[in-house]
C-alpha cells in the first residue's frame, strides 16, 4: 500500500489544506452569489431601533443550496462546487470511492452547530492532525485528496490502513494499553 498521492507532499495525499480553504471560501462565494442574485438585496433589513430583520425565505434558500452541494453533490459525485474547481474529491477512507450521502452529511454535521467558533476548531484539528482530517471528515469517515487520488486506497502518513480493523477489547493488553 505504498501508494503515492498527488498531495502538496509527495508523501500524503492529503495535504491539500491551501486548496480546501480555498474551495471552502468558494463554496461561500458561490451560494452568497446565487442567493444574493435571487433576493436582489432582500436578504435582511434595518428597523427603526438598529435591529436587523432577516429574511426568513432568503436564509432557507441559503440552507438548501447548502446542503445540495455539500451533501448532495459532494455525496454523490465527491466533490462541491469549490471543491471542483481547485481539483480536490473527497473519498471514503476505506476504499477511495464516493463518500455517498451518509458520508457526506457526516461531514457537514459541525458545520450545522450554531457557534462561530467552529470554523476555526476545523481549521486548527485540519492542520495539526495526521491525514488533515477535520472532525466532519472523521464523522464522515472520509478524506479530501488531489482528484487524481480519487478512486483508490491511500496510504496517509500517520493514519493506519484503512484495511486494517480496529483492535478488539479482548486483543488488548490491560497492561499496556
Amino acid at each position: 500500500m505504498n501508494q503515492i498521492g498527488r498531495g502538496e507532499t509527495p508523501s500524503d495525499p492529503t495535504a491539500v489544506v491551501a486548496r480546501r480553504l480555498v474551495a471552502f471560501l468558494l463554496d461561500a462565494f458561490i451560494i452568497s452569489i446565487a442567493v444574493m442574485l435571487v433576493y436582489r438585496g432582500d436578504i435582511a433589513s434595518i428597523v427603526d431601533d438598529d435591529q436587523i430583520i432577516w429574511n426568513r425565505s432568503a436564509l432557507l434558500t441559503t440552507l438548501v443550496l447548502f446542503i445540495v452541494n455539500h451533501v448532495f453533490l459532494a455525496g454523490t459525485s465527491g466533490f462541491s462546487l469549490g471543491k471542483a474547481i481547485v481539483g480536490l474529491r473527497i473519498v471514503r477512507r476505506s476504499d477511495g470511492g464516493l463518500p455517498g450521502l451518509l458520508g457526506a452529511a457526516g461531514r457537514t454535521v459541525p458545520w450545522i452547530i450554531p457557534l462561530l467558533i467552529i470554523p476555526f476548531v476545523e481549521l486548527g484539528v485540519m492542520i495539526t492532525t495526521k491525514g488533515h482530517r477535520r472532525v466532519g471528515d472523521r464523522i464522515g469517515r472520509t478524506l479530501v485528496v488531489d482528484r487524481g487520488d480519487a478512486g483508490r486506497v491511500l496510504a496517509v502518513p500517520g493514519l493506519p490502513d484503512p484495511s486494517e480493523p480496529p483492535p478488539m477489547p479482548e486483543q488488548i493488553d490491560p497492561i499496556e494499553g
